[in-house]
C-alpha cells in the first residue's frame, strides 16, 4: 500500500481550542475597558463615595433618626424652569420649640437621578427668615431633577432627598 491510498482527516480541536483563548482575552479586555470607561459614581443620597457610606452606615442611621426626632424639612420649590436661573427654598422647623431654625449649615446639591455629571453644589448658613434661599441654579435638561440636602445643625446632621421637575 502506498501512502497516498491513505486518507488522513483534518482535526479541528486544536484550533477551537486557540479560537476560545482569544475569544476569551478579547473579552476580558473588553469588560476593562467598558469599567474604565465608567467609573463609580458619588453615592447620591449620602453626598460621598459609596466605600464611606459603607464603613459608616450605622452611625448614618443613628444621627438621622436622632435629627428627625428633633427637626422637620420643608421644600417650597416644586418645579424648575429650564434655561434661566431657578432658585431653591426650604425651611427647618425645631419640633421641640416649635420654630424655625435660624442656626443651620444646608449643603444642597441638584442632581440628576442617574447620573453625576450634572451636579451643582450649594453651601448656605445664614437663613432669611428661617428660610433658606439658593439662587441661580441652572437647569438644562428636562426630566427629574434630585434635591440632596446635608443639613448640620449643632452637630446633628441628616442627609435628605426631594424631586423636582424641570420643563
Amino acid at each position: 500500500m502506498s501512502k497516498s491510498n491513505v486518507k488522513t482527516e483534518k482535526n479541528y480541536w486544536p484550533h477551537s481550542i486557540i479560537a476560545g483563548i482569544v475569544f476569551i482575552v478579547i473579552a476580558c479586555i473588553a469588560t476593562i475597558k467598558v469599567a474604565l470607561d465608567n467609573p463609580v459614581q458619588m453615592d447620591s443620597f449620602y453626598l460621598d463615595r459609596y466605600q464611606n457610606v459603607d464603613r459608616n452606615y450605622n452611625q448614618l442611621q443613628k444621627a438621622q433618626k436622632e435629627f428627625e426626632k428633633n427637626f422637620s424639612l420643608s421644600y417650597q420649590t416644586k418645579k424648575f424652569n429650564m434655561n434661566q436661573p431657578n432658585s431653591f427654598s426650604m425651611s427647618i422647623q425645631d419640633l421641640n420649640k416649635n420654630t424655625l431654625v435660624e442656626n443651620a449649615e444646608v449643603k444642597l446639591v441638584i442632581s440628576r437621578p442617574e447620573t453625576n455629571e450634572f451636579n451643582q453644589e450649594f453651601i448656605l448658613k445664614n437663613p432669611k427668615n428661617g428660610v433658606f434661599e439658593f439662587h441661580d441654579i441652572k437647569i438644562n435638561k428636562p426630566g427629574r431633577w434630585q434635591i440632596l440636602t446635608l443639613v448640620t445643625i449643632n452637630g446633628l446632621q441628616a442627609y435628605n432627598k426631594h424631586e423636582v421637575f424641570a420643563n
